[in-house]
């Protein structure tokens, strides 16, 4: 055998000698360079054929060879859910504030307003602690955006098949990241549930309270300038990793950046109009919401929109999340050109950020 050793040595075994050296670190360093280059122009595998006989819709579904996305691309899209919450009744007799449209809740508790809002990500990382970690911030978003002080969180964990083992292990890892970014935002995990599926989903219900009147999406004034705090790509991202084309140093700079907290931010904010944290539904969708509920119009200056690194150049490769369709579909009737820099408005962002009207 011949192992890599620290201060660039390494060591050779065989028939029960052994030697080390510099030299031999060299031989093994180009050994393994040379393997390393090998998976460095990986090409995408072709789908498995169907059988003959699928249900309804998967054919057309899947025949353009793209899995779903990962992240908050994977969500159901704009169209469709906004038909299925139009059916839901609004009583408001229950103390209610809100109805369904909002990032989070209002309940009317003796007199204190309380939010409560769910969110649910399928994994787009192998390390189950970052994901843990983003999956958390993310479901925060919808209470900073709303300008309430997170209160508690139920976490309901989906784990791949692995066994008892592996099921502590990957457990323990996602709640104690999950656990240290609830901490430093001032909330606590109190519960939840867990089970085992195909893949590794993650979600969390939380609730805050609000100490003045909670930010809603229709407190927009006319001549408000619109604040980003973060930038925009991620899920073009994802989606250029998926089908190998994306670069490390741009997803690791956009993990980590995904991974930073927005409690600071939203505290600037917390007087802002309007505010939404931007997710599934893109900047354009977000903003939309913003003012359709506050009766007004929108005008977005494309240069001042931050863009993640490489996620432009994945845009002008024709590289789009599996919900960028539906997105746009949301936006048919508004004038914005179609261009890569346009299409990242359609992006589905999983932790994105928030998006302020002050």
């Amino acid at each position: 055998k011949l192992i890599t050793l620290g201060g660039k040595t390494a060591l050779f075994e065989k028939w029960g000698l052994s030697a080390r050296g510099p030299r031999l670190w060299a031989l093994k360093n180009r050994i393994d360079r040379a393997f390393a280059a090998r998976l460095d122009d990986l090409k995408p595998m072709a789908p498995p054929a169907l059988p003959r006989d699928v249900t309804q819709g998967v054919r057309a579904e899947i025949s353009g060879g793209q899995p779903i996305c990962t992240g908050c691309a994977g969500k159901v899209g704009p169209g469709t859910l906004a038909g299925a919450l139009a059916a839901l009744p609004q009583d408001r007799s229950i103390g209610v504030e809100t109805g369904v449209g909002d990032d989070a809740a209002i309940l009317n508790v003796g007199g204190t307003r309380q939010v409560i809002t769910t969110d649910h990500l399928r994994a787009f990382t192998e390390d189950p602690a970052v994901f843990a970690r983003i999956a958390a911030l993310h479901a925060l978003g919808d209470v900073s955006a709303m300008g309430a002080a997170p209160q508690a969180a139920l976490a309901q964990v989906n784990l791949p098949r692995m066994s008892d083992t592996l099921q502590s292990r990957t457990l323990a890892e996602i709640l104690a990241a999950a656990t240290e970014v609830f901490a430093d935002a001032g909330a606590a995990i109190v519960g939840g549930h867990t089970t085992l599926g195909g893949e590794l989903t993650l979600g969390f219900t939380l609730t805050g309270i609000a100490a003045g009147s909670p930010i809603t999406l229709g407190g927009g004034r006319p001549g408000d300038t619109l604040i980003l705090t973060r930038p925009i790509g991620s899920g073009t991202l994802l989606a250029g990793d998926m089908a190998l084309k994306a670069r490390g140093p741009h997803l690791s700079a956009m993990m980590a950046e995904l991974a930073r907290p927005q409690g600071p931010a939203a505290r600037i904010l917390k007087t802002a109009h309007a505010m939404t944290d931007v997710t599934g539904f893109g900047l354009a969708g977000h903003l939309m919401n913003i003012a359709e509920a506050s009766a007004l119009a929108s005008e977005i200056d494309l240069d001042m929109v931050p863009v993640f690194d490489g996620a432009l150049e994945l845009a002008d490769a024709g590289v789009r999340p599996t919900l960028y369709p539906a997105n746009r579909m949301r936006a048919a009737g508004a004038n914005i050109p179609d261009s890569p820099r346009t299409a990242l408005l359609f992006d589905p962002q999983t932790a994105g950020g928030l998006l302020a009207a002050v």
